[in-house]
């Protein structure tokens, strides 16, 4: 993984969340906004408070469901998955309402709030009406963003508020 300024000031990014297909639109938002904070005004401050208020905003639910969703391929026929995680979920119920799925479909979801597996609170793009907080910011904006932090000195614990502590 590396990350990397060219010639012309366009940033690179290699192995990163921004470039994979399974992780939220917000979590790749914030991870490319980290990384021009930090490599084009070296302004760790910054990303560390931008972080914090994406955190603030996705625990008030004031970021787009749309932003949530997150984008997984089927590697193989639903029927030959062992564990069936949500985008798993996420395929069965396209293929019920009548879509074709297999394997190389991008599989798009989001994770709602409840109890229970994930697989169990994943919803089509079209179901969702809202969505897990705690979900979207301890498994995609903090790991998102924890590894640039580090580099630079920082914990994860910066981004754990008051506000976050009490989900």
């Amino acid at each position: 993984k590396y990350a990397l300024i060219d010639e012309k000031g366009k940033i690179k990014i290699i192995g990163f969340e921004t470039i994979r297909g399974d992780w939220s639109y917000i979590a790749k938002e914030v991870q490319n906004h980290v990384f021009e904070l930090i490599m084009k005004d070296v302004d760790v401050k910054a990303a560390v408070s931008y972080v914090n208020d994406i955190i603030k905003k996705i625990i008030r639910k004031e970021i787009p469901v749309e932003k949530m969703i997150i984008q997984k391929q089927l590697r193989k026929e639903i029927h030959d998955y062992d564990s069936i995680g949500p985008h798993v979920t996420a395929a069965q119920r396209m293929r019920d309402i009548g879509m074709f799925v297999g394997p190389g479909s991008v599989i798009q979801y989001g994770i709602e709030e409840g109890k229970g597996p994930l697989r169990e609170r994943s919803r089509l793009p079209s179901e969702s009406k809202s969505y897990d907080s705690e979900y979207y910011v301890t498994n995609q904006i903090i790991p998102a963003v924890e590894k640039i932090f580090e580099v630079l000195g920082c914990s994860k614990d910066v981004f754990l508020s008051q506000e976050q502590k009490s989900l």
